[in-house]
């Protein structure tokens, strides 16, 4: 079976706004969508030990209101910036160096909705999905302020890391960087090895530049070698409403995109199922290619809500374009396991939870008892016809199991699992497998029995029955 290429679909996206100078009202109201975006200086306000205080970007003379501070003021009431490792929070200079505020310490008059943000994310990351309004027939994204962070020169930097997800409905995050002089702090956005980098270099100040990308991205800051990159973070949650591409009546048709045309005509070749299985049907598999915390016990009630990218097409395709069941299941990683314990006709396959599992944890599993465990507690089946459409090389792994393991001293072990799509493929419908079987009689001269060409017009070509016609149940 020979699959199309998965199409190539865009993880990030960004853009910029010029500052907006001082205009009179009757110029404001005269700007119109041929005129590039233009946006006001951004004030921020922030607790301090000597109490309130505010600045804006750009700076401007504040000396007239009480008030006001500068960029020294900012910076020394904020912490050092630290990383999660490991489940804890580390300090690291050498790997990141920046200062930051927490979203309790400060507020902003920077909204990514009023700036038409929102509205650019929506259409770039989640096309169909989200609509930038509130309405209750549409899907709602949320930025949701979370930290301000300043890398300084000569060596603020923050190297190649990927996002911790606060939580299993978020898709992805939005750094704004505002209008102050500085040089270097490169941003590169990574994703199965694929990458794209933003200059944000603003020696006049003159530009607020933005980036949305997905979280599990890996991304990483570059040493700012003048001035201060001063950056505002936002986590993008998506929350589901009607009328999204993952919908019962998505508001875009996925028979339409040039994926479901080719895969349609591939379930509909001669050649798609072994003989063997015209009666049954088959599985396929899906990988999904971007990260979801598939062992969080939410995981179930959200998907398939956060899809993102070429996983949210593959799922309308299959889903919705070819009206096909589909289960989301975790498929635990392959486990080596002792000949001598475990016997070698033990049925040998993908093991697939019976649902998304959450982490299993025991201080009763070993290493020579792991897969009794596995029976006991991580319910699944094995299955060995499952034809995978692409592999785990850029499948994104979580913890499925922990346990100690024991040996010349106790150890604590764990095994991975993938999130996946399996997609029942029905039985072929027997009228068709029977035209077919008559159209594929031709005699010595190319010609079927009635004397025509054997050429096929399509009419003969072998099709799936409907959804409800059968299929593995999986």
């Amino acid at each position: 079976m020979e699959f199309p290429e998965l199409p190539k679909t865009n993880f990030a996206c960004g853009g910029s706004f010029k500052i907006r100078k001082p205009e009179t009202e009757s110029d404001i109201d005269s700007e119109s969508v041929t005129k590039p975006p233009t946006h006001p200086p951004i004030v921020l306000h922030w607790n301090s030990a000597k109490g309130g205080c505010k600045t804006q970007f750009p700076p401007t003379d504040n000396s007239r209101d009480p008030l006001c501070s500068n960029l020294a003021d900012l910076i020394r009431d904020c912490a050092p910036a630290t990383f999660g490792h490991d489940g804890k929070d580390v300090l690291d200079e050498q790997y990141r160096k920046a200062a930051k505020l927490d979203c309790t310490q400060f507020c902003t008059t920077f909204n990514p909705l009023d700036s038409g943000i929102i509205a650019a994310i929506s259409q770039v990351l989640i096309p169909g999905f989200a609509k930038p309004d509130p309405s209750p027939s549409a899907g709602r994204l949320s930025a949701d302020l979370y930290k301000l962070n300043i890398y300084s020169a000569p060596s603020g930097k923050f190297k190649a890391h990927v996002d911790t997800p606060r939580g299993p409905n978020q898709f992805g995050s939005l750094v704004v960087c505002l209008p102050y002089a500085h040089r270097g702090g490169e941003l590169q956005v990574r994703h199965s090895g694929e990458q794209m980098s933003y200059y944000w270099s603003n020696d006049d100040a003159s530009n607020i530049y933005w980036v949305a990308f997905y979280s599990d991205c890996e991304h990483e800051v570059f040493e700012v070698t003048s001035g201060h990159r001063v950056t505002l973070t936002y986590n993008l949650y998506i929350y589901e409403h009607l009328g999204s591409v993952v919908q019962s009546f998505p508001s875009a048709d996925p028979t339409r995109y040039p994926l479901y045309k080719k895969i349609s005509a591939l379930l509909d070749s001669n050649d798609f199922m072994p003989e063997e299985n015209y009666n049954t049907g088959g599985i396929l598999g899906y990988y999904w290619q971007h990260r979801y915390a598939h062992t969080s016990k939410d995981t179930d009630f959200d998907l398939p809500y956060v899809l993102k990218g070429h996983d949210a097409l593959m799922y309308a395709v299959f889903q919705q374009g070819l009206d096909l069941r589909v289960h989301f299941r975790s498929v635990l990683e392959t486990i080596e396991h002792d000949p001598e314990i475990y016997s070698n006709d033990e049925e040998e396959g993908d093991r697939v939870g019976s649902r998304l599992h959450s982490i299993a944890f025991s201080d009763e599993c070993t290493e020579d008892n792991t897969l009794e465990y596995l029976d006991n507690t991580w319910a699944h089946d094995i299955h060995s016809d499952i034809s995978w459409i692409n592999g785990t090389s850029h499948a994104p792994e979580e913890v499925a199991l922990v346990y100690l393991r024991y040996g010349n001293q106790a150890e604590t072990a764990w095994h991975y699992s993938y999130l996946s799509m399996l997609i029942e493929i029905p039985k072929y419908s027997s009228e068709n497998v029977d035209a077919d079987e008559a159209e594929g009689k031709q005699n010595e001269n190319g010609e079927t029995e009635d004397g025509q060409d054997g050429s096929s017009d399509g009419d003969g070509d072998i099709k799936m029955e409907k959804r409800k016609g059968g299929g593995n149940v999986i």
